[in-house]
């Protein structure tokens, strides 16, 4: 069974690994989403389903021809991923352990903001330490263009990135930066009465709703670099971005896109360990990411600023 973030902090008993997931699910848009599939080591096989097992019909004293439908053999490898806090001595005398605890947190900041960024942007042949994103796993018929050469971003092509993945829209949420929701509500806004009505706006976290699906905002990496800019190449154009439409798994495994956890106590807390001028945290995870099925990421690319 897989578990929210949520679920790992009600298994923790300190203190401070219960801070450090409040501190995780306050800083990344992606991890508070993910539920975690529990694997103890580095990497995690697996088989994706391509086709569904055949089913049929029946006569008495018959019986059913086997089929497994189509089983692909894959496997995902587990990235290392935290940081080393070291807050002075000096620190620590004049401000008490709250500058420790400062410097915690804002590790922890840093954590969820890198962990978007390669949710995304991973990638492997940059970076063999880390994990592959969405922008290296999504190809084929999943992933579509605005324009051949880029344009401004219109309703109708979302709603056919929507329709990529399998589920509900309600079930699926859209990943944008903030240029990108601009655009998209203005030209919902500027569509009729009849295109507004895929328009609303939910007051409980600010956030849109665009066609049933809950549109999230992505902001900045760790070091304060767009996680989705207008970088992209599409054609001709080199100065476009991308929208990601994600149906997350539940607590079942294997089930559409989900984080997977390898280490036995998810979160690693070692501290404090006391040195000559300083004292050091160290806080680490094992983790990474899958999609359990061909219908559960799509991407549309070539998105335009203005």
């Amino acid at each position: 069974m897989t578990l929210s973030l949520i679920q790992l902090k009600a298994r923790f008993q300190d203190p401070m690994r219960q801070g450090i997931v409040d501190l995780l699910w306050e800083s990344s848009r992606v991890m508070r989403r993910l539920n975690f599939i529990q694997q103890p080591g580095l990497a995690y096989p697996y088989q994706q389903r391509a086709k569904l097992p055949g089913v049929a019909f029946r006569g008495l004293n018959e019986d059913y021809t086997p089929g497994a439908g189509v089983i692909n053999p894959a496997i995902e490898r587990l990235a290392i991923l935290g940081g080393s806090i070291k807050t002075d001595h000096i620190a620590i005398d004049t401000k008490g352990d709250g500058a420790r605890t400062n410097e915690i947190a804002a590790k922890m900041e840093a954590a969820g903001k890198f962990f978007d960024k390669n949710f995304f942007n991973g990638d492997m042949t940059q970076n063999v330490k880390g994990f592959d994103g969405l922008k290296r796993r999504i190809a084929g018929t999943k992933l579509i263009k605005q324009a051949t050469n880029g344009a401004v971003v219109t309703a109708k092509k979302v709603i056919e990135l929507q329709d990529l993945v399998e589920g509900p829209n309600s079930e699926k949420v859209l990943f944008m930066n903030q240029t990108n929701r601009r655009n998209l509500v203005d030209a919902v806004t500027s569509g009729g009465t009849g295109v507004q009505r895929l328009l609303e706006f939910t007051a409980a976290n600010g956030n849109y709703r665009f066609n049933g699906s809950e549109v999230e905002e992505v902001f900045f990496d760790e070091a304060e670099s767009p996680i989705l800019p207008f970088a992209e190449t599409t054609g001709t154009s080199d100065l476009t971005s991308s929208i990601y439409c994600v149906r997350f798994g539940g607590a079942v495994d294997e089930r559409g896109v989900q984080g997977i956890s390898g280490l036995r106590e998810d979160i690693i807390h070692r501290g404090p360990i006391i040195h000559g001028t300083f004292v050091e945290d160290v806080v680490e995870m094992a983790a990474g990411i899958g999609i359990f099925s061909g219908h559960a990421a799509a991407r549309l690319e070539g998105t335009l600023a203005a």
